[in-house]
C-alpha cells in the first residue's frame, strides 16, 4: 500500500480504521503500551508509517461523524484561461469549420502570435483541450447544411412535422410514411476491420450494384397511443440496373426468371446503368410509377397519410415544363402569358427568366398531384439532412446483413440477402427506435436554430434550387 506521498483516499483511510478496530478487539484497551503496539501492528500489516495510523485514528475519533478531514489539494492551483484568447480561438476554429478550412496547431500558434499572444505548442494544446476541442475529422456535413436558406427551409419542415404530433408521447395524428431509394454493391462490406498499426486497407472499388426502393410507416396502433411501425406492404423493390426487357434475340440471362418481380417500368426504362451513383438509375417516370402504386396501397390500408421524402430531382418533376436558359425568348414569353404574369416588352431574356423563377413555385410537382388523388400529403425533407429520415437506418441494417454474410458471388445473392433482412430484421421495434432517433434530431435542430451558426450569405446562393421548398 505504498503511496509515495500521494494523499490517502477516504476508502483507504476507512480500511485503516477497520484494521485498527479489529486489532483493538484482540488487545486490551486500557494499557497504553498495548495501544502503541496496536498502531505498530496496523502499520506493519498495511505497509504504512506508524505515525499515519496514529494521525488517521486521531482524526477519526476527534470528528466523531464517520468522516475524515478533507486533505488539501497539492500543487499549484489551475489557472483559468484568458477569456479574450479563448474567444479568439473559438471564433477562428468555428469559422474554419463552417467553410471547410483546415487548421493545425502551427497555424493556430501563428494566428495567436499575429494577435499578440505567444504560446508554446504544449500550452496551446492544453488550452484547446480545456475549451473542448479535439484534433480529428469531426462530423462531416455539406457546406450548405447551415446556410440561411437551408435553415429557414428546415424550420418550416420541422414546424409542419411537429404539427402532426399529439400528446406527451409524440403520437402522429396521421400516419407518417418515409420513402427513399438506396443501393448495395456486390462487394459491400463494413468500414471496420482488424488492421496492424498504421495498416492500409484497400477499397474494393465500384462494382455491380442493386438498386433499392422502399417505404416505412409509423402510426397509432388502434385506439391506444402505442406506436407501431412496419414496412409498407409490397413497397420494397430491388433490381439490377443492367436488366433489359426480354427479347427474341440473344442469349437469355441465366437467372432471368429470378428477376421476374422487377416492375415493368424499370425493365422498359432503357437507361444506361450507373454503377457509381445510384441516382443515375432512376428517372421521374420510374419513380412516379412506383410512387403511384405506393399511394394506392397506403390509401387502401391506412387512409390519408403524410409522406416524407428527400428532394431528389426525379422526385420533383413539375406537372408542366418550366422554361430554362436554353429556351428561346419567345417560349419564355408564351409561358409567362399562359400564367397571366405581366411584364414589360423591354425586358431582356435574363430578366424574363427571373420572372419564371419566381412564378414556377406555383406549378405543382407531379408526385404531389399523385398523392392528392389518394388524399395524401407530401413533405420534402431539407437538403443534406439524412438524419431526419429514419429509413436511412433501415438501409444500414439490411446492408449490414449483406456485409456480414459476404462475400457474394452475384447480385441475386445480394438481393435475396436484402429481402431476407427486410423480413427478419426490420421489426416494429426497430422502426420505432429509428423514428424516435430521427425525431430527437428534429427537436435538437428546432431548439438550436434560433442561435444557429450561419455560413456567409454569398455561399448560401448555391442552395437556391427547387430542393429548398416544401410543398
Amino acid at each position: 500500500m505504498k503511496r509515495a506521498g500521494t494523499p490517502l483516499t477516504d476508502n483507504e483511510k476507512l480500511m485503516i480504521i477497520n484494521v485498527h478496530q479489529y486489532f483493538s478487539g484482540v488487545n486490551s484497551k486500557t494499557e497504553s503500551h498495548q495501544k502503541s503496539t496496536l498502531r505498530k501492528r496496523v502499520a506493519e500489516a498495511l505497509g504504512i508509517a506508524e505515525g499515519t495510523v496514529g494521525s488517521i485514528v486521531s482524526d477519526w475519533n476527534s470528528r466523531g461523524d464517520s468522516t475524515f478531514t478533507p486533505h488539501k489539494t497539492l500543487g499549484r492551483p489551475k489557472s483559468q484561461p484568458n477569456e479574450d484568447i479563448s474567444e479568439l480561438l473559438r471564433t477562428k476554429i468555428l469559422n474554419a469549420n463552417k467553410t471547410g478550412g483546415q487548421l493545425s496547431t502551427p497555424i493556430l500558434r501563428q494566428f495567436l502570435a499575429e494577435n499578440g499572444y505567444d504560446f508554446s505548442k504544449w500550452k496551446l494544446l492544453r488550452l484547446l483541450h480545456h475549451l473542448g476541442f479535439y484534433y480529428g475529422q469531426g462530423e462531416r456535413r455539406n457546406i450548405l447544411h447551415e446556410s440561411p436558406n437551408n435553415i429557414a427551409f428546415r424550420c418550416r419542415y420541422l414546424r409542419y412535422r411537429f404539427a402532426n404530433l399529439e400528446g406527451n408521447n409524440d403520437v402522429p395524428r396521421y400516419p407518417e410514411v418515409f420513402l427513399d431509394e438506396s443501393y448495395c454493391h456486390l462487394h459491400h462490406n463494413t468500414r471496420k476491420t482488424w488492421v496492424p498499426h498504421r495498416g492500409v486497407v484497400l477499397e474494393p472499388g465500384h462494382g455491380p450494384l442493386v438498386v433499392i426502393f422502399g417505404a416505412i410507416i409509423v402510426f397509432r396502433n388502434g385506439a391506444s397511443n402505442k406506436l407501431h411501425g412496419e414496412l409498407v406492404p409490397n413497397s420494397v423493390h430491388i433490381w439490377d440496373p443492367k436488366i433489359k426487357p426480354p427479347g427474341n434475340r440473344g442469349r437469355k440471362r441465366n437467372n432471368a426468371e429470378e428477376w421476374n418481380d422487377v416492375p415493368d417500368v424499370v425493365k422498359e426504362a432503357n437507361i444506361v446503368p450507373n454503377q457509381v451513383d445510384y441516382h443515375g438509375n432512376f428517372t421521374a417516370e420510374i419513380f412516379e410509377d412506383l410512387f403511384s402504386t405506393l399511394c394506392k396501397t397506403l390509401h387502401e390500408k391506412y387512409g390519408p397519410v403524410i409522406i416524407h421524402m428527400d428532394g431528389a430531382s426525379y422526385h420533383k418533376r413539375r406537372v408542366e415544363t418550366i422554361p430554362t436558359s436554353s429556351a428561346r425568348k419567345q417560349e419564355i414569353i408564351d409561358w409567362l402569358n399562359a400564367h397571366s404574369i405581366e411584364f414589360s416588352d423591354e425586358l431582356r431574356k435574363p430578366e424574363l427568366l427571373e420572372l419564371v423563377k419566381m412564378a414556377k413555385e406555383k406549378v405543382q410537382f407531379s408526385c404531389v398531384k399523385i398523392a392528392e388523388q389518394y388524399e395524401h400529403e407530401v413533405s420534402f425533407t431539407p437538403p443534406y439532412h439524412c438524419e431526419l429520415q429514419p429509413i436511412e437506418g433501415v438501409w444500414a441494417v439490411v446492408k449490414g446483413e449483406v456485409a456480414r454474410s459476404g462475400p457474394h458471388t452475384n447480385l441475386l445473392s445480394v438481393r435475396n440477402t436484402l429481402l431476407d433482412a427486410f423480413k427478419k430484421k426490420i421489426t416494429s421495434q426497430v422502426i420505432i427506435g429509428l423514428w424516435r432517433k430521427a425525431l430527437k434530431h428534429a427537436k435538437d435542430y428546432f431548439e438550436s436554430d434560433e442561435g444557429a451558426y450561419l455560413i456567409d450569405e454569398e455561399l448560401s446562393d448555391y442552395s437556391g434550387s427547387d430542393e429548398d421548398h416544401v410543398t
